[in-house]
């Protein structure tokens, strides 16, 4: 089965890409509401047969407004024009997508992300930063995650990340229970019957777990004194144990220690 199938660039998607996201002018909604009011009130004058081409008819005159004099004119143009972008250029049902500069995909690390989805991520992006690449790949660039890869895979291929992406969750939370089982021998863990615990936390986030400090924000240590993760060598101890343990441990920017993918280091096996 082909990846890419026939572009169905319809009016009805086209219209709601466009008008998805907020516009800089705040009259602009009403503009296009005013459009689109009247020519479903033309259409249902002429008839019902007529009914299946409103869309068509709204996204005319749009585009005849977009190149008037009107106010906010220039702002229309642009977010249609990002929207024919990215109905041109997302054509396949679903993609993997690979943060730029890396060697491959993180197995597990993001699930499937369907050709609907990437074309309102293309739209809030803009037709400046995204790009049609080799094979069909299409490019975003300095999005919130940074620049990414997006490759359109087969049904086939989506079915197995998909099922991949299950499995490797409910691995992580039997890991986390592991880990919280191992560390609670050794450090205060976080929770317990009181909310106001503080303690290392240790949960699971989609294919990953993390272990990281809790203390609630009524507690003096939360920002008032030395924190016990960071200058009290708890996060070291924590990390010394997983590593004793058997685990590969790795810092974030917030500090806190995750074990990636749930990779496992068994006697230097990975």
């Amino acid at each position: 089965m082909p990846i890419l199938t026939p572009p169905e660039t319809t009016a009805e998607e086209l219209l709601a890409l466009a008008v998805a996201r907020p516009f800089y002018a705040p009259y602009l909604p009403q503009v296009i509401d005013w459009i689109c009011r009247s020519a479903e009130a033309e259409c249902e004058h002429a008839g019902p047969g007529l009914q299946p081409g409103v869309a068509k008819e709204v996204v005319r005159r749009l585009d005849a407004y977009a190149a008037s004099t009107g106010p906010g004119r220039s702002e229309l143009a642009t977010r249609l024009a990002d929207a024919r972008h990215a109905q041109a250029v997302v054509r396949a049902e679903h993609y993997r997508a690979l943060a730029v500069g890396h060697a491959s995909p993180a197995r597990g690390q993001r699930p499937p992300l369907t050709g609907a989805d990437l074309r309102r991520l293309a739209v809030t992006a803009g037709k400046a930063h995204v790009l049609h690449g080799e094979q069909d790949t299409v490019v975003v660039l300095g999005g919130p995650a940074g620049s990414m890869v997006f490759h359109p895979i087969s049904d086939q291929e989506t079915q197995r990340l998909t099922q991949s992406l299950r499995e490797g969750t409910s691995t992580a939370r039997q890991l986390a229970g592991d880990v919280q089982r191992m560390l609670a021998r050794h450090v205060r863990m976080a929770g317990g019957n009181e909310l106001a615990d503080s303690g290392v936390a240790v949960g699971a986030h989609g294919p990953e777990v993390s272990v990281s400090w809790h203390a609630p924000a009524a507690l003096p240590e939360s920002g008032q004194r030395p924190s016990p993760w960071e200058e009290g060598g708890v996060r070291s101890l924590c990390e010394a144990l997983l590593i004793h343990y058997g685990y590969k441990p790795a810092a974030t920017q917030d500090g806190a220690l995750t074990i990636p993918d749930c990779l496992i280091l068994f006697k230097g096996v990975v």
